[in-house]
């Protein structure tokens, strides 16, 4: 049975930070799954640089993967005059409120009016070389570094701040990994509730350990 009065601390100094961490990296992951802002500054640029046209949505891609994930967005338009404009977008979905290339073409004479694609910065080929395979099996190890501690804790059978605080840095650097990786919204729910459980359930045995002064 697990005594909440009685293991305060390790509320204070492991569940509560691990249980903020998370929401704020599960609200991450909602923003970086809906195209809504990509479609935002897509449409935007668009009604400045052709006021007036009405653009349509003709296809909507996630292109790239880990932390080079892009939107791949096209839009298409009929002037006034008749002729049609084909406009392609890549929006990055880590900072949707960027486009990282575009690419607008007139039709009916083929005319390029504007282009720029994939022009990407150092963060961007530095990402691009970790594979989904290394944010993978970085998952597996840290989510065996919280084992291990959780068995420590547990023979030990008392909890310490810096057990908290390793295990919330471990806990929220696995949620920002499962980010990436875009695991089911319901495991990145589940995840952080069990490692708070295991936590309370591994120090509770012979309580808290006192500091000196304490």
């Amino acid at each position: 049975m697990i005594d909440l009065i009685k293991q305060s601390k390790q509320i204070r100094y492991f569940v509560l930070p691990l249980l903020i961490l998370s929401i704020v990296i599960l609200l991450n992951q909602w923003r970086i799954s809906r195209p809504d802002t990509a479609l935002g500054t897509s449409r935007e640029y668009l009604e400045g640089r052709f006021p007036g046209s009405n653009w349509e949505l003709a296809k909507l891609a996630l292109v790239g993967e880990g932390l080079g994930k892009k939107w791949r967005l096209e839009f298409s338009s009929l002037q006034k005059d008749g002729r049609r404009i084909q406009a392609n977008f890549l929006v990055d979905r880590w900072w949707p409120e960027k486009i990282v290339g575009r690419f607008v073409l007139l039709l009916g004479p083929p005319q390029v009016l504007d282009a720029q694609w994939n022009e990407s910065t150092l963060a961007d080929r530095i990402f691009s070389r970790v594979t989904r395979s290394d944010f993978f099996l970085t998952a597996i190890l840290l989510l065996a570094l919280q084992l291990l501690w959780l068995y420590r804790m547990h023979g030990r059978g008392r909890f310490r701040k810096a057990d908290g605080a390793l295990l919330a840095v471990l806990g929220g650097a696995l949620m920002l990994i499962l980010t990436v990786l875009e695991v089911h919204p319901g495991f990145m729910i589940a995840y952080p509730l069990l490692l708070a459980l295991l936590g309370l359930a591994a120090g509770s045995r012979g309580g808290e350990e006192k500091g000196p002064g304490e």
